[in-house]
């Protein structure tokens, strides 16, 4: 049976489905709609609190009894250089002219860590699952959730990757293959002409490493999942499709655009938080890539550029999304999680008639 493996046994899961976290576009109601039919629910914690991340868990927990995926993107502090946050600002500065947002700000500088707040209160809610993009933490830290019982996975862009996440003790490896929207995994500083797409790292990693490997990457219905089972993953993760579900805490300029969206219309670029990632491509990503300046750092930069989108302009807002974008359907997440299973039986099916 395709939807039953240590994977799914471990976490109690119905279906071997997770749905990606997402950072602030993922919602308590979105990751609760996605457990409740036996899947993966997801919540991102980028910029948020100790605090507020218990609050969004409690969220969940108010809607669903089911399992629960908790995300910490991973990168050091480091101090925007001067010369290139002026150059940035004075490229934005018709964009703010022209919406009335006023004077460019100044950037913002964050480090994405498990800060002991964040540790202490993990160990105390046990989510079933923490997942990380851009590596793992400091070996104590992991030890220590995994001594809580708590799951652990993290996303790899290569096979070399991969293996050092194995050697970090990870439970589980999601391979993001080319096509994901959203940041790439990549911790490793590999080219990013050198990461494979998802039909090419899957069953490489799947051979290399002895844990489970979860596919992402351009996933969007039935036939794409049986693809991926097939090719021996034992879960499969999918965002931008459910950033189409009413759950999901989606501007509406976000929204028309992934309503617009065809086939070629996403690029991958470090423009617009300072970290590359696929977004629909714009006026916005189109100027600043023509501008040819370095960005400021990761995630200094979308500090600058996050104010643009209060004027709900799709051609200056940051539109996360994969290349199977235009795939998605405005439904509720449950409808979603149903549809994906009686597609991926039925193309399993029609494969072995």
């Amino acid at each position: 049976m395709w939807s039953k493996n240590t994977f799914t046994e471990r976490l109690n899961l119905t279906w071997p489905i997770l749905q990606a976290p997402m950072g602030w576009l993922s919602s308590p109601a979105l990751a609760a709609a996605v457990s409740n039919e036996g899947a993966l629910g997801s919540l991102g914690m980028f910029g948020y609190s100790a605090e507020d991340a218990e609050r969004r868990i409690a969220g969940f927990r108010q809607q669903s009894g089911g399992s629960l995926n908790v995300n910490y993107p991973l990168w050091p502090r480091s101090a925007p250089r001067s010369e290139t946050v002026e150059r940035m600002r004075k490229r934005l500065e018709p964009h703010y002219a022209a919406k009335e947002l006023g004077p460019v700000p100044y950037p913002t500088n964050s480090a994405g860590e498990v800060t002991a707040e964040h540790l202490d209160m993990l160990l105390r809610v046990k989510p079933e699952m923490v997942s990380f993009h851009f590596g793992v933490p400091e070996p104590d830290i992991v030890q220590a959730i995994k001594d809580a019982g708590i799951f652990i996975i993290s996303s790899a862009t290569t096979v070399a990757e991969a293996l050092a996440l194995e050697r970090a003790g990870v439970d589980a490896i999601i391979a993001q293959g080319l096509e994901a929207g959203g940041h790439r995994g990549t911790f490793s500083g590999v080219d990013l002409s050198l990461q494979p797409t998802l039909v090419a790292l899957l069953p490489q990693a799947v051979d290399a490493v002895s844990v489970p490997v979860i596919a992402a990457g351009g996933i969007a219905d039935g036939r794409q999942m049986a693809a991926a089972f097939v090719m021996g993953a034992s879960a499969v993760q999918l965002g931008t499709a459910f950033l189409h579900c009413e759950e999901a805490n989606v501007l509406d300029a976000h929204r028309r655009a992934l309503l617009e969206s065809n086939d070629a219309c996403t690029l991958v670029t470090d423009m617009l938080t300072g970290r590359p990632a696929r977004y629909i491509r714009n006026r916005l990503t189109d100027d600043l890539i023509a501008a040819k300046i370095e960005p400021v750092s990761f995630p200094a930069q979308l500090s600058l550029i996050a104010p643009l989108e209060k004027a709900g302009d799709p051609e200056f807002s940051v539109l996360l999304a994969g290349q199977s974008a235009s795939m998605g359907r405005n439904s509720s997440a449950s409808t979603l999680v149903k549809s994906l299973v009686e597609e991926t039986e039925r193309s399993l099916r029609r494969l072995l008639s």
